[in-house]
């Protein structure tokens, strides 16, 4: 996979399209695809703002509890990942604590990590590894590789458990940061390290 259409199917995930859809984009300049995805970004995740960081302000006045089961059964994942980055860290991380793994997986595919960097810093790791596995089992590669720069090196060495060596060179492509390839590639044992392709090792 280039990095052109690793950046496609990147933009197409942001978009909510088909890649074929973005096909005509397959001879811009990777920067210039970046560029594009992270403006598409800022643009949805701000959309609303206002009434988003009224709702994140009034969930202050409710109890953990009753906001885990309004984010599964009212909000949706979605409208969680866009509230996400608006709440304060660590109530963040216990609301987070309280949702199902599948729950979570959804809206890890619709969050921008890097708005969410602080809940996902403190969620512990065994909520982290259950998601990753059923990310993992959705083959959701792109989910996975954006939350590598948000995540302590032991988090990352437990999830990698779940995700097969077919898949890591797939990870890897996907990496916002190609030199974060060595960051995983260095936490990986040496027999997994072997299945992979010359290039990545």
């Amino acid at each position: 996979m280039t990095p052109q259409e690793a950046e496609i199917r990147k933009l197409a995930r942001v978009l909510g399209v088909g890649v074929e859809r973005l096909a005509y984009l397959a001879d811009v300049p990777v920067e210039d695809l970046r560029e594009l995805r992270e403006r598409a970004t800022t643009v949805l995740f701000d959309a609303h703002l206002g009434v988003l960081e009224r709702m994140a302000g009034a969930s202050k006045l409710l109890p953990v509890p009753v906001l885990a089961k309004m984010a599964e059964r009212v909000f949706g994942p979605l409208l969680a990942a866009r509230i996400a980055g608006l709440v304060e860290a660590s109530r963040g991380a216990e609301i987070a604590g309280r949702l199902s793994p599948a729950f979570l997986a959804d809206v890890a595919a619709e969050l921008d990590p890097r708005r969410a960097r602080g809940i996902i810093g403190k969620l512990p790791a065994p909520v982290v590894v259950a998601v990753a596995r059923e990310l993992s089992g959705r083959q959701d590669w792109i989910t996975i590789a954006r939350f590598v720069d948000h995540l302590p090196d032991a988090t990352i060495v437990a999830s990698l458990e779940f995700i097969p060596d077919a898949a890591l060179p797939e990870v890897a492509a996907m990496l916002d940061d190609p030199s974060k390839i060595g960051k995983v590639r260095d936490l990986l044992p040496p027999e997994r390290l072997a299945a992979l392709p010359e290039h990545l090792r």
